[in-house]
């Protein structure tokens, strides 16, 4: 048996249900997981993202057969924005990563996110960790001590992000730009200064985004959209 989580589910055909998993040695695949929607179905109610599980799969093509599946701990309970948070991770895993291509870390970092989340502790440290985790997974890291030219981060220097590329840089403190002094304290993962942990916000996003490409993420939509009701 497999350590695994469930990153999305998708109905298939008349009962089944086609579900995207996280495993800690196959990395991410897809399973067909036969009959779980039926009613009376063992997998109905632990085939749920956030539930840690054990699974048994089969099959000699890419979508595999579900044969097993059971749960080793209980579900994560999230709740409110940590849920959305949680889909927004499960989201930049699914998008970010290949099929059957094992991350080394990925799993462990993925399930302390859960934790993190489920113990609410504050959420947008949490997000900023583990994308700044995935990128250093994937092996798209960038310096916080160096510039692009590969001159160590000055405090009293101002520079501008540029995706797979680093820091640039500038000579004035224009907008978008961020204090070498900044940089240092972003660098050692000091998020408990708003300001600091927006800056870290706006680097992450630009970073991610060549990677992402131009498809919205879906889980930031959804939370838009509830900040807009709320």
């Amino acid at each position: 048996m497999e350590a695994a989580f469930v990153l999305h589910r998708w109905p298939f055909q008349d009962s089944s249900l086609l579900v995207e998993l996280l495993t800690k040695e196959h990395g991410r695949y897809r399973v067909v997981a036969k009959g779980a929607r039926r009613p009376k179905s063992q997998w109905r109610a632990i085939l749920q993202p956030f539930t840690p599980l054990y699974v048994v799969t089969q099959g000699r093509h890419e979508l595999q057969t579900l044969k097993h599946a059971e749960g080793r701990e209980s579900a994560y309970p999230l709740q409110g924005n940590a849920l959305y948070s949680g889909f927004y991770v499960n989201e930049l895993i699914q998008r970010l990563t290949s099929n059957y291509q094992p991350v080394e870390g990925l799993f462990d970092d993925y399930q302390s996110a859960l934790t993190e989340l489920a113990a609410r502790r504050p959420i947008e440290p949490v997000l900023r960790e583990f994308e700044w985790r995935l990128l250093c997974h994937l092996g798209h890291a960038f310096d916080w001590l160096a510039d692009s030219e590969g001159d160590p981060i000055a405090a009293d220097q101002h520079y501008r992000f540029i995706a797979e590329q680093g820091f640039m840089p500038i000579g004035d403190a224009l907008p978008g730009c961020y204090s070498g002094k900044t940089l240092k304290a972003l660098g050692q993962f000091e998020l408990n200064d708003p300001q600091l942990l927006n800056s870290m916000k706006q680097i992450m996003r630009h970073a991610l985004a060549p990677y992402l490409g131009d498809k919205p993420l879906r889980s930031r939509e959804l939370f838009a959209q509830l900040k807009r009701k709320d």
